[in-house]
């Protein structure tokens, strides 16, 4: 009889590389890139964007919040991993204001995305006031096996919520989204750099803010760090 893994050992095999997957950036992905390079823009690096991908398809959420689409180029990476499924899950990218909305949307439109993926340009700490108000407010109704609750904000509850918005907003919208997350849901972000000698006192107070805040969810949340090429992506699961 083979062993039941514990949920430790679940949850580093839920975070480990996905090599069924391919190594290849996806097309559509790899022109946005270049289009960054244009803009002088930044994303993650490939290694990093190829394991969000990994885990977020070995999960398999039904329901995606994406904090911080930008111009779209780890969401390429992801909706080219899910438009291959058959069920597709209920996503929602946030980028607060209007400016990349039109590219995100266009983006959605050659995945023939457009009717299972949502644009919205609130900024999250809004989308996220909205999203705790209906969650309370249909909690029955969420709870019901007869009934469904209808007018969500957002892709809720979330059973993964993703978060690339810079090291300025990253602690708080984290704060943000846990309620929003289902019973097995899951928060990927990549870890602030640490100051190096002779940072900012700016920088080194937003990087305490993150190391309290690990510490203060660290008993209830189960807490995963993977180090990759360039960066350590950081997942945050209920315990």
């Amino acid at each position: 009889m083979d062993e039941v893994p514990s949920e430790r050992d679940a949850f580093a095999w839920l975070l480990s590389e996905n090599i069924e997957l391919g190594e290849e950036e996806p097309k559509i992905a790899a022109a946005i890139s270049e289009q960054l390079a244009h803009m002088e823009l930044t994303s993650y690096d490939e290694f990093t964007l190829r394991r969000i991908r990994d885990v977020a398809i070995r999960h398999d959420p039904k329901k995606i919040i994406e904090v911080g689409g930008g111009i779209g180029h780890l969401t390429a990476w992801l909706l080219d991993a899910f438009s291959s499924k058959v069920d597709k899950p209920e996503y929602t990218i946030v980028e607060g204001g209007n400016k990349f909305a039109a590219i995100l949307l266009r983006l959605t439109q050659r995945f023939n995305a457009s009717d299972w993926v949502r644009v919205s340009g609130m900024r999250f700490q809004e989308l996220a006031g909205e999203s705790k108000a209906w969650l309370l407010s249909n909690q029955a109704l969420l709870n019901s096996n007869s009934m469904e609750a209808t007018g969500a904000p957002a892709s809720l509850p979330a059973d993964l919520i993703i978060i690339d918005v810079g090291e300025l907003e990253q602690v708080e919208c984290i704060q943000e989204s846990l309620p929003l997350l289902s019973k097995n849901g899951l928060i990927l972000t990549v870890e602030p750099n640490v100051p190096f000698e002779g940072a900012s006192e700016e920088e080194s107070n937003r990087f305490q803010l993150w190391m309290d805040l690990i510490r203060e969810i660290q008993e209830t949340y189960r807490i995963g760090f993977v180090p990759l090429k360039k960066t350590t992506l950081v997942a945050i699961m209920s315990k």
